[in-house]
């Protein structure tokens, strides 16, 4: 794939899953071959390990000035302590930080998640304390909300969504808009909430309304992440799409998703080098050249690659805030200094975790392997 690119600006990946040790070597060398400089791990929930925060902290402490992490959440919170899930998270916000995380990652709020876990309202009074904690010590969050709005219409979603089993629009799924509204009333409620919403808050088709958002809430970030469905309604009015980001220039994170496909396949696959390539393709071309570019060819969850797209020609000052100098700001220059003793007991809790419930589904064994080799390996260390 031949890509004509600004290779002086670094670049900070906003976006990055990392789903097993065993793919320590594939992701570094992708990141390599695509020069991405440093790499933010965004953990989500896993089945059988409860947790994929230790596997990121490993990989921070063999790369600590590349690699920042942000921890997810426990989802088991959900179904042990609804009555205080916000209190319970907003403890989980001390205890992220002082293992060494850079921010939270929460995916709650992807209608499949949501529809999986018994998540009180966003904006109920039992979340309150996790959002006043985060927006008193302004910990960042990136958060996953809705999935492209296509997915609720039958006449619209693509085929690849229902294969998935991401259409939404059969009644047994949170309406995306009543999300949006819970989740901007978090926003009022909380207007120092440091958050940067992935996937471009799945607004790309709506940017006057993102664009209010914005002025709205000044700590609100959106990162570009795809979803493909974002390039090709970038691409309708591509001078209207430029103006947006010439105007929010400090707003926007660039982010990939590599690594996500790699969630679903046996990790001794690693991270695959052309799907990677793919997804740094779409964001980096649609940023730094003006005019037509196509996908190399059909890749994960990328729709069709004859479509042509077409990109913004941002001068350079702009791309440097979009790769590295809003994550800087918003998150920090360098990645926090991990805690060893405090990783250990972490990972031993997660190994009790699973010898207590198991896995998170009904009927399928946990796996503690992962959290006992790395509390293994911090332990090696002191």
């Amino acid at each position: 794939m031949e890509m004509n690119l600004n290779n002086e600006i670094p670049i900070i990946d906003c976006h990055i899953h990392y789903p097993h040790p065993l793919m320590k070597d594939s992701l570094m060398d992708v990141c390599s071959r695509l020069q991405i400089d440093r790499l933010n791990i965004v953990c989500t929930p896993h089945q059988t390990r409860l947790s994929l925060v230790p596997d990121a902290l490993h990989l921070k402490s063999l790369f600590p000035e590349k690699v920042y992490v942000f921890g997810g959440l426990d989802v088991s919170v959900y179904f042990r302590e609804a009555d205080r899930v916000g209190l319970a998270f907003s403890e989980t916000v001390d205890l992220l930080c002082s293992l060494g995380c850079d921010g939270i990652k929460m995916i709650e709020a992807k209608p499949q998640m949501r529809k999986m876990l018994p998540v009180p309202p966003f904006n109920s009074d039992v979340f309150a304390p996790y959002w006043q904690k985060l927006a008193d010590t302004n910990f960042p969050l990136l958060m996953h909300v809705n999935d492209p709005e296509e997915f609720w219409d039958a006449q619209k979603a693509p085929k690849w969504a229902f294969e998935r089993g991401w259409f939404y629009g059969d009644g047994t799924y949170i309406n995306n808009e009543s999300q949006y509204t819970e989740i901007l009333d978090v926003l009022r409620k909380n207007p120092n909430l440091n958050v940067i919403f992935a996937h471009f808050f799945f607004m790309s088709a709506q940017l006057e309304r993102l664009a209010s958002y914005l002025d709205q809430f000044p700590n609100m970030s959106v990162d570009l992440t795809p979803g493909i469905e974002m390039y090709y309604s970038f691409s309708q009015n591509i001078q209207k799409t430029r103006d947006f980001f010439l105007k929010y220039q400090d707003r926007i994170l660039f982010g990939t998703d590599i690594g996500a496909r790699a969630l679903l396949v046996d990790p001794e696959q690693g991270i695959q080098f052309d799907e990677s390539q793919n997804r740094v393709f779409v964001v980096r071309s649609f940023l730094e050249n003006e005019g037509e570019f196509h996908l190399a060819e059909n890749g994960f969850l990328f729709g069709d690659s004859k479509v042509p797209l077409l990109g913004l020609g941002l001068p350079k000052e702009v791309l440097e805030k979009i790769y590295y100098k809003n994550f800087e700001r918003i998150v920090s220059v360098l990645p926090r200094k991990l805690n060893p003793p405090a990783i250990m007991a972490f990972c031993d809790q997660v190994e009790r975790m699973i010898a207590i419930q198991g896995s998170s589904q009904p009927g399928v064994p946990g796996d503690a392997s992962v959290a006992k080799y790395i509390s293994t390996y911090f332990r090696s260390l002191s």
